[in-house]
């Protein structure tokens, strides 16, 4: 449920009316042609997403019970999914390289 944030009706329920008022002016003022409150929500969750949050935290601000509408619902950027499967490709490499590392000091402490 949107509130009114202004006016003399701050603080009370806002008709659909007033939230499509709302949104309009938005769109004028962005000069966009269209777009709707449910684009918005589209954007906003696939954004919150892109920023590293869960996928399971998204799900739960959607409100939605199945992880895999919440899958469906987000647009994800090829860029984006590249950058993090490079992201945990780096990850990977690090712990193998770590992993390396410690037993090669094991190997020495054990020839010394």
């Amino acid at each position: 449920m949107f509130v009114v944030l202004k006016g003399p009706r701050r603080g009370r329920p806002l008709s659909a009316d007033g939230v499509d008022e709302i949104l309009t002016g938005a769109r004028r003022r962005a000069g966009l042609e269209r777009g709707t409150c449910h684009e918005l929500r589209h954007t906003c969750l696939t954004r919150l997403r892109e920023a590293g949050m869960a996928l399971e935290a998204v799900q739960a601000q959607a409100g939605h019970r199945s992880i895999e509408s919440t899958r469906v619902y987000l647009h994800l950027t090829n860029d984006w999914l590249a950058d993090e499967y490079l992201r945990a490709s780096a990850a990977i490499d690090a712990d193998q390289a770590a992993v390396a590392e410690m037993i090669a000091m094991q190997d020495q402490a054990v020839t010394r």
